[in-house]
This record gives structure tokens, C-alpha cells and sequence, in this order.
């Protein structure tokens, strides 16, 4: 059993997961952040042996795909532990325990290991497409690889 645990994000741990964010100039970690203070949204972190490791974030805002796990980041050193698993069990958690019936995700369709994570977790593909007409680069650690269409996801929460 992993020794990974996932919880709310606190402001003490803001500088860790600024330091460690794939794309530090658009500072996301603290946009996430200040959206979880308005209520739109929860950030995450996972630690392993009381070291930060990755974050991700509920998002509340969409209404086509509320709620929706998103920016899920695991530190590629500590790749491996759990990390995206705790994260994602502890975020859907937080989402059944908010009434939601299912939580959603948009993966870019050629992240084959995201992908691969998402069906070991019980997420079907619905079949259903985001297109982005101005993709923001945000979404991806190298901005070279940003996508414009996104494959949609779902699972039921039914079960927690």
C-alpha cells in the first residue's frame, strides 16, 4: 500500500508547489489557489514521507463538465509512488461528498500515460470532444505540445 497521502492545499505550501510547477510564469498553482479561496474550486496536494510530490485541482466552474479533475502534476522524480492515484481517489472523494453523481476530465488524446491512468481509475471516454479554439498553453508542461482537442472522460460516484 502507498505511503502517499492527499490533501487540501494550505498557503504554507504554496511556495513548494510554485517552485515545483511546470510553467512558473503564469504562476497557475497560485490561480488555482485563489479560485479554492472563492469557492470555485479545490487544490490538492500529495505528499510521500512529508515531502509535497504534486498537486491537482477540482474545478467547479464548468458547467458542461462539473466537476472536473484538472492539472493534475506529480514531480517527475517522485513519478511511480501513487501520487496521481491518491490525488485523483482523494478529489473524487471531495466531489461525492459535494453531491456530485460523476466527475469529469479532458485529457489530450495522444497522453497515452494519463490515459492509461484514467481507465485504471474506472473513467470511460464518453466519446465526447473540447475543442478550444485559443488553446491556452497552460494546460501542458512544454508549450510546444499544446493541443486544441481534448477527449472527455467521466466516471460515476456512485460507489462512494
Amino acid at each position: 500500500m502507498s505511503d502517499v497521502i492527499a490533501r487540501r492545499a494550505e498557503e504554507r505550501d504554496l511556495e513548494n508547489l510554485r517552485a515545483n510547477q511546470p510553467r512558473p510564469e503564469i504562476d497557475l498553482i497560485g490561480q488555482r489557489f485563489k479560485e479554492m479561496q472563492d469557492g470555485t474550486g479545490i487544490l490538492a496536494v500529495a505528499e510521500h514521507e512529508g515531502q509535497i510530490v504534486g498537486s491537482g485541482f477540482l474545478d467547479f466552474i464548468d458547467k458542461d463538465l462539473e466537476p472536473e479533475v484538472k492539472n493534475l502534476w506529480i514531480y517527475p522524480e517522485h513519478r511511480g509512488l501513487g501520487a496521481g492515484q491518491a490525488l485523483w481517489t482523494w478529489l473524487e472523494k471531495r466531489a461525492a461528498e459535494a453531491d456530485y453523481k460523476e466527475v469529469f476530465l479532458s485529457v489530450a488524446p495522444d497522453n497515452a500515460r494519463a490515459i492509461s491512468l484514467f481507465l485504471q481509475l474506472g473513467y470511460s471516454p464518453t466519446g465526447d470532444h473540447l475543442i478550444i479554439e485559443n488553446p491556452s498553453t497552460h494546460v501542458v508542461a512544454d508549450p510546444d505540445q499544446v493541443s486544441n482537442r481534448y477527449a472527455i472522460y467521466r466516471k460515476s460516484l456512485l460507489a462512494y
